[in-house]
Order: C-alpha cells, then structure tokens, then sequence
C-alpha cells in the first residue's frame, strides 16, 4: 500500500524578508527573522523554503508549512 500524502495548511502566504516569524525545527519552536529564499531547496522539493535566523546567529532552513505569525501551541499545530 501507498501512503497518502497528508494535505498541508500553509498560515503565512506571503512571507517577507524582514519580518519575523515562529517555526517549527527539529522539533522546537523557535522564533526568528526571514533573510532570504531558499532557491535549491525550493527547486528539490518543489515548495517554497527560506532562511531564517535566530537571535544567537543560528541559520535554519525551514519550509513555508511550518512558518506561523504566533506562537504555535502543540505540535499538532504544524
């Protein structure tokens, strides 16, 4: 059997560099501000992703799914 692919709700349309925003990595919700698209992940997976940092520094590569303007509650949010 097949399995289904789970239909994704995307909460921020139209992220702008510049703006900050919660997303989900590895598991943490974590807080930070766009910088810049990220065009050879978005060409593999065949979604928009971008680049995020952090207030320490830290880069994160993350996808338009898990990009929310407030906090998510639970993981179920994602």
């Amino acid at each position: 059997m097949t399995k289904k692919k789970k239909i994704e709700k995307i909460y921020v349309k139209k992220p702008k560099v510049g703006e900050s925003y919660w997303f989900w990595f590895a598991g943490t919700i974590t807080f930070g501000e766009l910088y810049d698209d990220a065009p050879g992940l978005t060409k593999h997976y065949g979604e928009p992703w971008y680049m995020l940092i952090d207030k320490k520094g830290t880069k994160y590569p993350v996808s338009i799914f898990v990009l929310r303007y407030d906090k998510p509650t639970y993981k179920q949010d994602v």
